[in-house]
């Protein structure tokens, strides 16, 4: 019984996760509501899915599958908000903070 409880309510947060991404406007919302809601939801269904299993291997396959869903969506959240970041940073029109100038283009404005 806690076991489909637990993957009711992991898929209710995959769906707020899905719902995040047609909602919000900004790259960096959608992304934030995709990694956290999705990592959570999928967590919680991997959780249930292990409380309803009987055999140890199924379990042991499910404790894998979580470790890795942790390792691995925030790294990868990182990376794509770090390449979202310098792609609107170097976007002309945008507001933000501008790359640093190199000590060669320094000299050249002093002089």
């Amino acid at each position: 019984m806690i076991g489909h409880a637990l993957l009711v309510l992991g898929a209710a947060l995959t769906l707020l996760a899905a719902i995040g991404m047609v909602r919000f406007r900004d790259a960096f919302s959608r992304m934030h509501a995709l990694t956290k809601a999705s990592t959570a939801g999928s967590l919680l269904v991997l959780l249930g899915a292990a409380i309803a299993m009987s055999h140890p291997n199924d379990v042991t396959s499910l404790v894998l599958a979580a470790a890795l869903q942790v390792l691995t969506s925030p790294v990868a959240a990182n990376m794509v908000s770090r390449a979202t970041y310098r792609t609107e940073r170097d976007r002309p029109g945008t507001s933000g903070p501008r790359p640093r100038s190199s000590p060669s283009t320094r000299r050249s404005a002093r002089s």
